[in-house]
Order: structure tokens, then C-alpha cells, then sequence
């Protein structure tokens, strides 16, 4: 979700990533995404990209469960809607007790109160962003 250039999606496919679904609301990071998917031929059939808010995608699919879900918002996004995602995520059926979100944030933002009752098994930080990974249990 918020997938900017595509660039850590890109990396997760290098990495062996079988499948990786770019969503983004912003038309410009849209065109970019398919660029820069553009330059590299041989990732085709293991990618989507979708123009759409995270909110309502996150609702509206349940196509199969993920493994991962990376969440790299705008630094000034406000944190209702975050509390929102995760709300939605914890009660859908797209996450499993395997599923791994990985939060991308200012590393001043308080995100307690976003992530509701997700546990966070790892933290990781660089510059001003933080990295947190959580899981259902």
C-alpha cells in the first residue's frame, strides 16, 4: 500500500517474490510504477498495479491471504486513517497468523494506537524512518 515508485516491490519480485500488488491513490506514482516496471521485462505476470485508495482496496479484497503487506504512508498521513487499516486488517480474512505487515513511519509518530492489537516482533530504523514488523499473535 502507498507504493510510491514501486521500488521495494520491485525488490521483493528480485528477491523472489512470486507476486506483488502496487497500490497507490496517486496517478503520478501510477505512471512511475509502470515505468520503472518497464525496464525490467522479465518480472511480467508477477506484478499488479492498482489505482486505488488503501482503504478501500484493503476492504474490498479478499482474493487470497497474503504473506506480506507493506505499508509505507505519506509521513504526514493521519493517523484515523491508519487506525483504520489496521482495524480492517485484523478483522479480514486477507491476513492470517502468518501474514507479516511491515509499517513504514516517521520515526517520531506515535503508532500505538494505530496498530490496535497487532504485536510487533521487530523494529528497524534508518534516518528518520522507523520499521516495524507485526503479526496477529
Amino acid at each position: 500500500m502507498f507504493s510510491g515508485s514501486g521500488s521495494l516491490g520491485l525488490e521483493a519480485i528480485s528477491r523472489g517474490c512470486n507476486m506483488v500488488y502496487f497500490v497507490d491513490d496517486s496517478i503520478e506514482s501510477i505512471s512511475l510504477i509502470k515505468s520503472n516496471i518497464s525496464l525490467i521485462p522479465e518480472i511480467e505476470n508477477r506484478y499488479t498495479v492498482i489505482k486505488s485508495d488503501a482503504v478501500k482496496f484493503i476492504r474490498s479484497f479478499n482474493d487470497f491471504i497474503w504473506d506480506y503487506i507493506f505499508l509505507d504512508p505519506p509521513f504526514k498521513i493521519d493517523n484515523k486513517i491508519m487506525t483504520e487499516i489496521f482495524n480492517i486488517l485484523f478483522n479480514s480474512k486477507i491476513i492470517d497468523e502468518n501474514s507479516v505487515i511491515i509499517y513504514e513511519f516517521f520515526f517520531k509518530r506515535d503508532i500505538k494506537s494505530e496498530i490496535g492489537n497487532f504485536k510487533i516482533f521487530k523494529t528497524s530504523g534508518f534516518g528518520e524512518k522507523k520499521v516495524i514488523y507485526l503479526t496477529k499473535n
